[in-house]
């Protein structure tokens, strides 16, 4: 799948807010406030990229920092995305079990948004950033009239684990094999999740109809 690129041409575009980044100085630890002041540039521009260039995804407030996973233990500190998919389901989709649609969103959006929040090769390449999360939430099917619901995946992968498949050297299916899935139904943790992972290029080829970015941005 090809990387991102934003060109900007002056400040003639939209910026994405804010909000969507963990400010600094709300980081639970000193590493952490040191990683997102010494990547703040990288974090905006991850956050540009998506706002402009995948708008059917969603960063909520405060989705995109250096966060502790909560099974590990010290100060272990992840480069963290959450995006919500805001798109209709396939009946192909809902018909799968859980683990068949933890598998497809894996699949198709782990692996980019990974390749997204590394461009700047100084992330992957700093000792202080110990790995990577991704977490992938998409709406659940309900009956007529059900709240709606969020089945959400969070993959964890330490540095050396995705430094291997950036590089080349684990496939998708390897690589999802070597990373920690959590599964949530709502707010119910799921524990962790046995899914397969394939490669998928929808990122690289979906476009929304009709939709243009903004005046300054490209996206290839």
């Amino acid at each position: 799948m090809a990387a991102l690129a934003v060109a900007l041409a002056g400040s003639a575009f939209a910026a994405p807010p804010e909000s969507h980044l963990l400010p600094p100085d709300q980081h639970s630890s000193e590493k952490a406030r040191g990683l997102a002041r010494r990547y703040a540039d990288a974090l905006r521009e991850l956050n540009t990229g998506i706002y402009h260039c995948l708008p059917w995804l969603v960063v909520p407030n405060n989705s995109i920092g250096f966060f502790k996973p909560k099974h590990l233990a010290n100060d272990a500190r992840y480069l963290s995305l959450r995006v919500y998919v805001e798109q209709d389901a396939s009946p192909q989709f809902t018909a799968l079990e859980f683990e068949g649609r933890a598998s497809a969103m894996y699949s198709r959006y782990v692996g980019e948004m990974l390749r997204r929040m590394t461009r700047d090769a100084s992330i992957l390449a700093d000792a202080d950033v110990d790995g990577f999360t991704v977490i992938i939430g998409w709406l659940k099917r309900t009956t007529q009239g059900g709240q709606p619901v969020h089945e959400t995946i969070a993959v964890f992968a330490d540095r050396a684990t995705a430094a291997d498949f950036l590089g080349g050297r684990a496939k998708i299916a390897d690589f999802a094999g070597r990373t920690v899935v959590l599964g949530y139904d709502g707010q119910q943790a799921l524990g962790p999740v046995r899914l397969k992972a394939w490669e998928d290029n929808f990122v690289s080829n979906f476009q929304v109809a009709n939709y243009q970015p903004a005046p300054g941005v490209t996206c290839h």
